[in-house]
């Protein structure tokens, strides 16, 4: 099988927001957006995506900057990679495939790119699901000593004029599978296709320029559009589901989205930080049961 591919998935070019969208496609029934996080490709949803293609048109995209899709050059006010850009990609992209209303299930970085998506596009998101992921402005503004130690790639990463491209580009792999190694479960072991997809996506500096370009937005535009946000709250269900050794470690994961979210349920689940490839079993399970009920 060809890398990035997943089993019984169709490729497909799409058009973004001023970019190409790279997305695998699968399934019948209500359109359903998997997005995935850092450092990974929609690679991530392998183990997942296909008993899901069984209830649902599918559809799984590399992220702008990610994987195989667009990767233009971050700017100055590092709006290029906001949140609010990436979200206008997904909204592109799945209109050329015909859905105006559709699902969303995310993970890590992707997962901010969701809930900005139904915040700036209300009426295009009918059900989100959020994986181990808390508003980036509560992100922020939690982060005690503790969390600057846990979370430290998010400064690193964020700190301007090419730190993170030059650390990174160094030894990608190795910085690629610490990361990897430290924010799952003990022992846990990747799938070698997802392991060698992201090694491979991540030996392209475009791709390391946006990964750092993606936390840059983070520090900035996506943290002001939150803070401008905050009081408002969604209205469709919200999901959310996080690793008992995940980013909260052990905090109720539900408690800082109950100031976002009108509806909201969830639960930890017994893994680390990359839920869909640790337990994808119980993603399937949520998935099918949230995603299947009427929007």
């Amino acid at each position: 099988m060809s890398a990035g591919i997943i089993e019984g998935f169709q490729q497909r070019r799409l058009p973004g927001d001023g970019v190409e969208i790279d997305a695998l496609v699968a399934g019948h029934g209500p359109p359903l957006l998997l997005l995935h996080g850092w450092p990974q490709t929609r690679m991530c949803w392998s183990r997942v995506a296909p008993a899901l293609a069984a209830h649902f048109t599918v559809v799984v995209p590399d992220l702008r900057g990610y994987g195989r899709s667009g990767k233009p050059e971050g700017s100055a006010d590092h709006k290029t990679y906001s949140k609010r850009a990436m979200a206008r990609d997904q909204i592109a992209a799945m209109r050329a495939l015909g859905f105006e209303r559709f699902a969303v299930g995310a993970h890590d970085r992707g997962a901010r790119v969701a809930y900005r998506l139904a915040f700036d596009h209300p009426h295009a998101v009918t059900r989100l699901a959020s994986l181990d992921v808390i508003p980036t402005a509560d992100m922020w503004a939690r982060m005690g000593a503790k969390e600057a130690v846990s979370a430290w790639h998010w400064s690193m990463l964020a700190q301007p004029d090419g730190l993170a491209e030059k650390l990174i580009g160094a030894d990608p792999e190795w910085f690629v599978r610490y990361i990897l190694a430290h924010q799952s479960g003990q022992g846990f072991a990747f799938p070698e296709e997802n392991m060698a997809d992201y090694l491979a996506c991540a030996s392209d500096s475009g791709s390391v320029h946006a990964w750092a370009e993606d936390y840059r937005a983070g520090w900035t535009i996506d943290r002001e559009l939150d803070e401008q946000d905050r009081g408002r709250k969604l209205d469709m269900p919200l999901l959310m589901l996080w690793g008992e050794r995940g980013t909260l470690k052990g905090k109720d994961g539900l408690d800082p989205w109950r100031a976002w979210a009108e509806q909201i349920e969830g639960e930890a689940l017994p893994c680390g930080h990359f839920i869909p490839e640790e337990a994808p079993e119980a993603v399937i399970a949520h998935f099918i049961r949230f995603f299947g009920r009427a929007a």
